[in-house]
């Protein structure tokens, strides 16, 4: 599910481009809905979608991402009844704009797979940090049989995972 709205663009940001128009200048922007915690209201931003006729869970994490929110999206993907372990995965990093995980974090989930060994799944991050911190997931995670691969290209993951 994806929330967009629409904002006003400012007026200094359209001086740089003149496209000698009196039509208001607009921008659509399109956010993923928020998974919100029923009992404390808190927004978690994670979310993730199962694909049941392609086999695909799609996962995407944005903004500042802590541990906590990893363990939560973790824990509700792996008891998520539609959720089945040989599905693949693709992984959107692309939207964090600060990582709040440390590397215990990392090794302590690497080591706790739910998806089946074997089963592809792809992480696209466009940052070094969130490119760096995947590369360290799916090196660990290979000695339980997972095949991860992290790209910065979307595409290219996407083929990858033949979809």
């Amino acid at each position: 599910m994806v929330a967009c709205s629409i904002a006003a663009v400012p007026e200094a940001a359209t001086t740089a481009v003149s496209l000698r128009s009196q039509k208001p200048k607009l921008l659509l922007i399109c956010r993923p809905n928020p998974v919100v915690f029923p009992t404390s209201g808190r927004t978690l931003p994670t979310s993730y979608t199962i694909d049941t006729k392609n086999q695909l869970v799609t996962s995407r994490l944005w903004g500042a991402v802590t541990e906590d929110e990893v363990h939560e999206h973790n824990r509700r993907l792996r008891t998520d009844p539609d959720f089945v372990p040989s599905y693949r995965q693709l992984v959107d990093l692309t939207g964090i704009t600060e990582i709040k995980v440390g590397t215990n974090l990392i090794n302590e989930t690497s080591l706790d797979q739910f998806f089946a060994p074997g089963t592809r799944r792809a992480f696209v991050a466009s940052d070094d940090a969130a490119f760096g911190m995947a590369r360290m997931f799916a090196l660990r995670a290979e000695g339980l049989g997972q095949v991860i691969e992290v790209f910065r290209d979307p595409g290219k993951a996407r083929d990858w995972l033949g979809i």
